[in-house]
């Protein structure tokens, strides 16, 4: 096949493919629910993927499938190191922290065929469209944007979409930091000014809602995340002057949203009222972990764990698997130490763990090469802020990048800056 015809059928497709793919990963609704987790659309993509994996197969689509088949055998062997019974369980532990990742391979694929700055458009029309919606129900409601559910008090957001309820089974902050990484989108397109006046405006009042729902959300790590925000905000309009007037606009947004929570009522919350708690505690490690609502329990027993089976890691299993001596219950109740990195070693070991992050530093130095030899824009200044903002902070606050919303967005975006060499080769 010439040349000049693939070139028109990837364009073709990834122009038809690029609105579904935004609507599915920047509208997190509920469809139906397997094995007590509930499933967004973004599950659907999965056959897409793996064309996109055939199709851009490399080395980092052999880190990806070394990191699974490793996963499987830390699987196998745990299992026969101390086996608990739920083998089919692990199983299914791995494909969803596999799952995420897999959406890099889908951002490299549509760089072929569509430019950054036509991703972001959808990416942020869809985000745009979600965040009104689910923020001025609240606002017609009169409601708070945090509410408790469950007799444990485990927090969720009050977010619907036209009556049907936000993917969010992983708790709050799945939500929240998919929210935040749907505000730097935004900021990408907002800045950049390439959309009529009336798409320009949606977006604002898109921006003020995130910042809204940030605000409320009551999760710290979101609330600090906006700092990450408005610091990429401020950097890039002091490096571009040339866009330093639509970046006052995108900051006029934010503290209009600061406003308005405080004149809705805005107190404390638990940010300060943590702050408070653990003053009147005298032991270092126990204000620390009560700020980090018990982060740092995990993360030692977590390494701890690593310690003990540094290899095989606990087979996808969770705390206790080869001794629950010493442990509560409800630390065994835990799937996860809240650090990512330290959740990919403890889950499947080294053998797991190495190819996993060949797989992102192969990524890391596609991207870096790509944005050397690419067009500079703010496109593509707020994907960097937001991959890193997600694959920093984010993964060093929760294992966010395991879950198929936030996680999904980030690693598609990712895999579009790994891309970026795509767009040199096809002029």
């Amino acid at each position: 096949m010439p040349v000049t015809v693939k070139s028109q059928i990837l364009n073709a497709a990834g122009g038809a493919l690029v609105p579904g793919i935004a609507a599915a990963m920047c509208l997190p609704i509920v469809m139906f629910s397997l094995m007590g987790y509930d499933i967004n659309p973004a599950f659907v993509l999965a056959p897409l993927i793996a064309i996109a994996l055939l199709m851009n197969f490399g080395r980092t689509g052999l880190a990806y499938l070394s990191a699974g088949v490793m996963g499987l055998i830390s699987i196998m062997v745990a299992n026969k190191v101390s086996a608990d019974g739920e083998l089919i369980k692990h199983v299914f532990s791995m494909v969803l922290i596999m799952f995420a990742p897999s959406f890099l391979f889908l951002g490299k694929y549509i760089s072929k065929s569509s430019d950054i700055s036509r991703v972001f458009y959808w990416l942020s029309l869809f985000s745009s469209l979600f965040l009104i919606v689910v923020a001025a129900r609240i606002f017609y409601l009169e409601q708070d944007v945090r509410i408790y559910l469950g007799p444990f008090g485990l927090a969720a957001m009050n977010a619907e979409f036209l009556g049907l309820p936000v993917f969010a089974t992983f708790g709050v902050l799945s939500l929240a930091y998919l929210v935040c990484l749907q505000a730097m989108i935004i900021c990408g397109t907002l800045i950049a000014g390439k959309t009529n006046k009336a798409v320009s405006l949606l977006m604002w009042v898109a921006l003020f809602c995130a910042t809204f729902l940030i605000i409320g959300s009551d999760s710290r790590s979101a609330q600090v995340l906006l700092v990450w925000i408005v610091g990429s905000i401020v950097f890039y309009a002091i490096r571009n002057s040339d866009y330093r007037r639509n970046a006052l606009i995108a900051i006029i947004a934010v503290v209009i949203a600061f406003a308005v929570t405080y004149a809705r009522g805005m107190d404390g919350g638990r940010m300060v009222n943590s702050i408070e708690a653990i003053s009147a505690q005298k032991h270092w490690k126990k204000k620390a972990d009560e700020f980090a609502t018990g982060r740092i329990e995990l993360a030692i027993e977590g390494v701890k764990e690593v310690v003990a089976s540094p290899i095989i890691g606990s087979g996808f299993s969770g705390y206790g698997r080869y001794s629950t001596e010493g442990k509560s219950q409800a630390l065994i109740a835990n799937t996860s130490t809240h650090i990512y990195y330290l959740t990919l070693l403890w889950k499947g070991g080294l053998i797991f763990f190495i190819p996993f992050m060949a797989m992102i530093l192969l990524n890391l130095k596609s991207a870096i090469t790509g944005t050397k030899m690419t067009e500079k824009s703010p496109e593509r200044f707020f994907a960097w802020a937001a991959v890193l903002m997600a694959f920093g902070p984010m993964a060093m606050a929760w294992d966010i990048l395991i879950v198929p919303s936030a996680g999904a967005v980030a690693f598609f975006l990712f895999g579009l800056l790994g891309g970026l060499k795509n767009q040199v080769q096809k002029v």
